[in-house]
């Protein structure tokens, strides 16, 4: 098993939790690890991906535990990130994705920004 990465925990910012790098969406989580790679100077392959409600935090903040493996030198490494379910660039990929899979009757059937019950 890997371990928690030293870069992980100094990346996150005063408005996380200790050692959650906060991200308003998942791409910037793939983002993150392709600004900061491995030590070696390798970059990271995602090995396991998921994702969980943490206690103390707001419903809408979700961890995301993503464990990589360097390209390089194999060294394991996990990081947390704690996305905003609630950011705009959050919904706007969660909208995309649906329709990637869904096609047009993605709206039909999950609703679209104007459908009722929808914030």
């Amino acid at each position: 098993m890997g371990f928690f990465s030293l870069k992980g925990l100094l990346g996150a910012s005063s408005r996380g939790a200790p050692g959650h790098i906060p991200v308003a969406a998942i791409s910037e989580e793939y983002a993150w690890l392709r600004d900061n790679g491995c030590e070696c100077g390798g970059a990271w392959s995602l090995v396991q991906q998921s994702v969980s409600s943490s206690p103390g935090l707001p419903e809408h903040l979700k961890l995301d535990r993503l464990e990589v493996a360097c390209d390089d030198c194999g060294r394991e490494s996990v990081f947390l990130f704690q996305v905003d379910t609630h950011s705009p660039q959050y919904l706007e990929e969660q909208q995309a994705m649906m329709k990637e899979l869904f096609g047009d009757d993605a709206e039909a059937l999950f609703g679209g920004e104007d459908s009722p019950g929808r914030d």
